[in-house]
């Protein structure tokens, strides 16, 4: 039985891959519209087949008002996780939602191959979501950001953290500053799920790992944001898509909106997630963001092996 179930968490990433190289094998790179809408639809299909059905899985818009009656629409979302048990859609026609802020749970950007500027391009998109702690009377927004993609050209996971910390340095246009970040997740955290809205919450690639973020309270009521990779142990086992979807349930299906409760909730699954095959890169695996010199002493857990740092 164990070897079965290590198995059968690594089917789902290897169909998911295994549909796209078949795909690319027939059409190569000429037509990336057409791949792009259709890896989108398969994480849709599987997801809609494995998560709640309280939650939809669909793609569009999240909209809602300003104080002055002036438009906050979102980017097309690729994938919108939103709670149609509680909250009406404004607009629906099959897949196609818009849907209000508070219906959505979580946001999910999908691209074929991750590269440093793709990532760049998904973590700025993701920084529209903020826009929407402007809508009136809406008191917590819980809207967690997630990157899924079906490959990478990036070194794992050293040119990640890189790329991630030269976005937060940098000032673009549509772009909060790192001063925003902070100031706003220190007022709202650990109070209140918005302050989620300010940072990333994580990357997941098949066939190579993920990174996920906390966010850590400091000394003078400072915060940062804690970066961690999870790696494959073994090219065999792929269980990516796996912890992406367990990530997903514990944010969605949580009771009162708070993670660490899900396996109170659900004790069978969580002795089935045991079986997971990630682990913590043995050096350079955390990224301590803003980083400070006596990071060391304020976050025990971490020796200078395994903390990651800019060069």
């Amino acid at each position: 039985m164990e070897g079965n179930v290590s198995s059968f968490f690594s089917s789902h990433s290897h169909e998911l891959q295994s549909k796209m190289k078949r795909l690319d094998f027939l059409i190569g790179r000429d037509h990336w519209l057409s791949v792009g809408n259709y890896k989108e639809e398969l994480l849709r299909i599987l997801l809609k087949q494995l998560l709640p059905k309280r939650y939809e899985i669909s793609t569009g818009f999240i909209l809602a008002l300003d104080p002055d009656g002036k438009e906050i629409k979102s980017k097309q979302q690729d994938i919108i996780v939103w709670d149609s048990v509680d909250y009406a859609a404004i607009f629906r026609d099959g897949d196609f939602v818009i849907v209000p802020p508070e219906a959505c749970r979580v946001v999910i950007e999908v691209k074929s191959t991750l590269t440093s500027d793709t990532l760049k391009k998904a973590m700025l998109a993701s920084d529209g979501i903020f826009d929407f702690v402007r809508t009136p009377h809406i008191q917590n927004i819980n809207i967690s950001k997630y990157i899924f993609a079906y490959g990478s050209d990036l070194s794992f996971p050293l040119r990640y953290f890189d790329t991630i910390h030269d976005f937060y340095e940098n000032d673009v246009d549509g772009q909060l500053s790192i001063e925003q970040r902070i100031e706003f997740t220190r007022k709202h955290w650990p109070q209140s799920n918005s302050a989620n809205l300010a940072s990333l919450d994580g990357i997941f690639v098949l066939g190579t790992g993920a990174v996920l973020r906390t966010i850590r309270g400091y000394p003078q009521e400072q915060v940062k944001f804690i970066y961690e990779a999870f790696e494959l142990k073994s090219d065999q086992e792929d269980h990516v898509y796996t912890f992406f979807e367990h990530t997903l349930n514990t944010v969605i299906n949580s009771p009162n909106n708070r993670p660490g409760l899900y396996y109170a909730k659900q004790p069978g699954l969580f002795s089935m997630m045991q079986k997971i095959a990630l682990r913590r890169p043995e050096t350079g695996g955390t990224m301590v963001y803003p980083y400070s010199p006596d990071i060391l002493s304020e976050y025990t857990e971490l020796n200078e092996q395994m903390l990651y740092s800019k060069k």
